[in-house]
């Protein structure tokens, strides 16, 4: 028998002829389900309390509104694909949604707004039958005196609830089973993704990911595989795409599907964290590996590869000669190599480089696609390349195929997260007011923007958010080059320190894991976390990047290496950090004179300052 997705459902008039104890025990079922033990004394003591507030509620308001008999309620409704995430109760109210978060507090705070909105944005972008719909969010203080106000989310005590609901009732009735079987299609974290991927998992129909164009990148892609495998020839493409368009997901859908014929393909990625992560989670080291293992294994050496189609991150941030003399003494760049190498593979080889923007925070990073020109012009075969038409000016004597299905413009995360590139963006550059604009949007579309000099309220936040969801992962986030600034505060991102983590577990393992993201204990810098997401994490702000009171200036570091221009490789370090959380952000700014500025920049830049727990 199918596991219901929620603890008890039905229309109003069914719950209000029944018992306590009947509703409990079936809410208490539904949660042994979800999690394999009863649930707490607290969590009983909670139901009870809402039934008997719902319940007076729902009787006052079917006095004023008597077609309310016919609504629909949905208690602890699981959302699907996001590990238990549940609001409280979703009132199906005529035509619209109510979705109502219940806390025995006399005080409403940050993490329980925050919580209740995110439940009806997540509603409203990817659960069909709610779309169109207005769902309103609410949260219910079930101990509350003295109501709080708060723009974005109702906030009512245990008297005032049944005014709510009539308030923002609708019309009309929706279908109960209808909106329970609907499909609810959310983004997968990339680990996740790749695990369905390999493990022969149907992904979610997102429809983003139909409309933003990756089922015709994937196509154009296999056309080029097919067409190296029937005509024994050697081919470049390219993928571009805007942060979170899923190029990522491009290349290990293209690497899979070769995987399941006879054409042995492989995906490379320089990201050594990113690699570790993908291969702990799908516990395996054939499909995924370090690029530039790759490159030393076969570029530096005569022996030839099994695979056919390689696919690899980041192209434009391949080693340039100077980088890989130094590592390798070797005077060519990884594009030379990996050319090098798909030339001695026969009779076909077929090389594919995605390609991203504004990430290069490594030394011997910023040549660009330049590198992959020169390379093919070394080379002795002729190269076939496949690009979108705006890199086809970069590979002026090579025989070109403009295919613009391989530029993928639209970003797969929510409108939050494309708006949040876009503030970052504008904060970096020092737009301020323009970044302003831009908060206001995102905070509005339930994506908060905070920042505290607090270091122990940014943490009991994320706690306290996602108290209920045992599989929503949040984090510290530090630059390298923040070592003397963090470390009075309990936080060590030295090179020993940042060598001696375990990245793998600091990203997979649950939150009771010592070594888990959710200890709060230890923090993955920029080279850790670049191509990973958490839920939310929480950025500590480092004296290496500060604003001097005009504009945004940077703290020189040594390198083995000179850097072209420092102080962007610095900006995009902040750039990383600053967009890798998918439900909001929280920055923490170190009491320090010198992060005084830093601190007001921000808040002029739209974020909120997060209240105290």
């Amino acid at each position: 028998m199918q596991r219901r997705q929620y603890g008890w459902a039905g229309r109003v008039d069914l719950f209000l002829e029944t018992s306590e104890n009947a509703w409990i025990q079936e809410l208490s079922q539904h949660h042994r389900g979800l999690y394999g033990e009863p649930e707490s004394g607290e969590q009983h003591r909670a139901w009870r309390d809402e039934f008997m507030v719902t319940r007076s509620a729902l009787r006052d308001v079917c006095v004023a509104l008597p077609e309310a008999t016919d609504w629909s309620l949905a208690f602890e409704y699981e959302l699907p694909l996001e590990g238990g995430r549940r609001p409280d109760l979703v009132v199906l109210a005529g035509d619209q949604l109510i979705v109502l978060e219940f806390k025995q507090s006399n005080e409403a705070r940050a993490s329980a707004i925050d919580q209740v909105q995110a439940y009806a944005r997540d509603l409203e972008e990817y659960h069909k039958e709610t779309h169109g719909a207005i769902v309103t969010p609410a949260l219910v203080l079930t101990r509350a005196r003295n109501l709080p106000t708060h723009a974005a989310v109702d906030v009512t005590d245990a008297d005032g609830l049944a005014s709510l609901i009539v308030r923002h009732a609708g019309l009309g009735q929706r279908d109960l089973q209808v909106w329970l079987d609907s499909p609810y299609e959310p983004l997968p974290f990339l680990v996740d993704a790749a695990r369905m991927i390999f493990n022969n998992e149907p992904l979610p129909a997102i429809r983003r990911a139909m409309a933003s164009g990756i089922p015709e990148a994937i196509e154009a892609l296999e056309r080029l595989v097919t067409e190296g495998q029937q005509d024994s020839s050697h081919h470049l493409g390219l993928v571009c795409g805007v942060p979170g368009s899923g190029k990522t997901l491009t290349g290990l859908s293209l690497v899979y599907k070769s995987s399941t014929t006879t054409r042995q393909s492989t995906f490379l990625s320089g990201n050594g964290p990113l690699v570790e992560v993908l291969q702990d989670a799908l516990k395996s080291r054939v499909f995924v590996k370090d690029l530039h293992q790759f490159t030393k294994q076969y570029g530096l050496t005569e022996r030839i590869p099994a695979e056919h189609v390689i696919v690899f991150d980041e192209a434009q941030r391949m080693w340039d000669p100077e980088k890989f003399r130094e590592r390798h003494g070797v005077d060519r760049s990884e594009p030379d190599l990996l050319i090098d190498i798909g030339e001695r593979i026969e009779p076909w080889a077929v090389l594919v480089g995605l390609v991203g923007d504004g990430q290069e925070i490594h030394s011997g990073e910023e040549g660009g696609i330049g590198l992959w020109n020169t390379a093919i012009e070394r080379g002795t075969r002729e190269w076939h390349v496949a690009c979108p038409s705006r890199l086809a000016a970069s590979f002026p004597g090579a025989r070109v195929s403009v295919d613009d299905a391989l530029d993928l413009t639209i970003s797969l995360r929510s409108q939050q997260a494309g708006l949040l590139h876009r503030w970052v963006a504008d904060l970096l550059s020092g737009q301020i007011a323009d970044a302003a604009k831009a908060a206001t949007e995102i905070i509005g579309l339930s994506f908060p923007l905070y920042v505290t000099q607090d270091l122990t309220t940014a943490k009991q936040y994320v706690v306290d958010r996602y108290s209920v969801e045992p599989t929503a992962r949040y984090g510290l986030l530090a630059s390298s080059k923040s070592e003397r600034t963090l470390k009075p505060f309990g936080v060590d991102v030295s090179f020993q320190a940042t060598k001696r983590l375990k990245v793998a577990q600091w990203y997979n393992e649950g939150r009771d894991h010592p070594n888990s993201c959710c200890a709060l204990t230890a923090a993955v810098t920029e080279f850790q976390c670049q191509g990973l997401e958490v839920d939310f994490p929480i950025v500590l702000w480092g004296e290496d990047f500060i604003w001097n009171g005009s504009q945004w200036v940077h703290r020189a570091s040594r390198s083995k290496i000179p850097l072209k221009d420092p102080f962007q490789i610095r900006q995009n370090v902040y750039r990383v950090l600053l967009t890798r959380g998918r439900d909001g952000l929280v920055v923490f700014v170190p009491p320090t004179p010198s992060l005084t500025a830093t601190m007001h920049i921000l808040l002029a830049a739209g974020m909120q300052l997060l209240p105290d727990s």
